[in-house]
């Protein structure tokens, strides 16, 4: 795997080739003085910052790894190259390391490279004119510990000693890039709206918000409008809709109004002084369009916006960018599946939240990646592989990290950009697949007493007569 001392003499040196690409929107010198901005001070030992953030990134891009394989890659890596290796492979020196690295570095890692990937796409890839953000929630499992229970508790129906700690998350991702600016993350009773609100501080007048059903409240749908962002959302299906009312746009296209609902029916958490300060009436354009599967029956989807002008917004339009909300299903798939962010492996919570901080770098990075690989070959970026850009990245790095410099570095970077180029996804509109298994499961019984219970009555079964 990559070479720690190898990495940090590229990274110092700012090349234009080899794993520098990656980290061209995060520069060694800035780790740095992020670090130092958060009052972290630091010997020059061998788990210095930026070592430590390398291998955990690498940690990251091999799920599943434990800080034992993290130790063994940088060592492993520097005897391969003829270096002293005095450094312990016990990982407690890495962990200790880990458990003193900021958060809030970590967390202007993602906002820095998702922005640069931003600010590289530029009026590219925009819609009508607009920035447009998909917003949508998630779920994280994490080990059983008492520091974890307690800071995010398990869903209900489980049992104590029998379940796991699960955090709630919410994102918003750029929908021309693909990028994380930030999450919000809360424990697992907390609303997803609440967390929602936490971000709004990275809108700006004139965006566009794109979610589910589940976003489009009366409340929300307000305070956007008061941020000067408008949105699409799924009509809400507690919300009825009669096409037959309101000021008609064009066919199944209705200006309608909404009045403030009642405030017992207010948001969770939200006061009777926010409630009232909510405007008494709402004016919303509710868009019915059909979607057709291959082989079944068509089916409807009605759709809230605040976009009012059917000039300017045509219905189509509108209907064609809803459909890329599934989006978000993708990019949190990618971040939960194939980046191994569904099940974390620290046991206290600095270590999760910044587990979960490092999963969103390297997804930024790797969308970085895709975005250089689409705009050298022009492709499109929503067309290419996330889970191909993984792999090749995980064959290429180690060979990028010890060429350095060398003209075969550079040489091998374009191959990879062509490679992950070519690996284009299928166009497939209206893809259903059932959520379900085809394979079987073990049939071992369900763990319903804490294993420590279990294990006495296992050994008063064995050692009875």
């Amino acid at each position: 795997m990559a070479s720690i001392a190898g990495t940090r003499s590229v990274l110092k040196r700012e090349l234009g080739t080899g794993p520098q690409l990656l980290w061209k929107y995060w520069s060694a010198q800035e780790v740095q003085g992020a670090c130092r901005q958060c009052g972290h001070h630091w010997r020059e030992r061998f788990w210095t910052p930026l070592e430590t953030l390398w291998v955990f990134l690498l940690q990251v891009l091999n799920p599943g790894s434990s800080c034992r394989k993290a130790v063994a890659m940088a060592l492993t890596q520097e005897a391969a190259e003829g270096q002293d290796v005095a450094d312990s492979p016990d990982p407690s020196a890495y962990c200790q390391a880990r458990h003193r690295l900021p958060l809030a570095v970590i967390r202007r890692g993602v906002s820095q490279i998702g922005q640069g990937l931003e600010e590289q796409v530029g009026s590219a890839l925009t819609w009508l004119g607009r920035r447009v953000w998909v917003v949508d929630g998630s779920s994280c499992s994490m080990p059983d510990t008492p520091e974890l229970q307690k800071a995010f508790g398990q869903p209900g129906g489980q049992a104590p000693g029998c379940g796991f700690p699960v955090a709630k998350i919410v994102t918003m991702f750029a929908w021309a890039s693909g990028a994380v600016r930030e999450v919000a993350i809360g424990p697992w009773r907390v609303s997803e709206l609440h967390l929602w609100r936490k971000l709004w501080h990275l809108l700006r007048p004139g965006d566009l918000v794109l979610g589910d059903r589940f976003y489009c409240t009366y409340a929300d749908i307000a305070g956007l409008l008061g941020q000067g962002c408008d949105a699409v959302f799924r009509l809400h299906q507690r919300r009825s809709a009669d096409m037959r009312q309101g000021r008609r746009l064009g066919r199944q296209d209705r200006l309608v109004t909404w009045e403030r609902p009642l405030y017992r029916n207010r948001p969770r958490g939200m006061n009777r002084a926010e409630w009232s300060a909510l405007p008494l009436e709402l004016t919303v354009r509710l868009i019915r369009f059909a979607v057709a599967p291959r082989g079944f029956r068509c089916r409807t989807i009605l759709v809230a916006t605040t976009l009012l002008d059917p000039r300017a917004y045509p219905a189509a339009k509108i209907a064609a960018l809803y459909r890329d909300r599934w989006l978000a299903e993708l990019r949190l798939r990618d971040l939960k599946i194939t980046l191994g962010m569904d099940v974390l492996r620290g046991k206290t919570p600095d270590i999760v939240r910044k587990e979960i901080h490092m999963h969103l770098l390297a997804y930024n990075l790797i969308r970085a990646l895709m975005w250089q690989a689409a705009k050298a070959r022009g492709g499109s970026l929503h067309r290419l592989s996330f889970a191909g850009t993984v792999d090749r990245l995980d064959v290429a790095l180690p060979f990028l990290v010890c060429l350095g410099p060398k003209p075969a570095a550079h040489n091998l970077y374009l191959f990879l950009l062509e490679w992950i180029a070519h690996d284009t996804l299928p166009d497939r509109p209206n893809r259903i697949e059932p959520r379900a298994v085809k394979r079987r499961p073990k049939q071992y019984p369900l763990l319903n007493k804490p294993r420590r219970q279990m294990r006495k009555a296992l050994l008063r079964k064995v050692l009875v007569p």
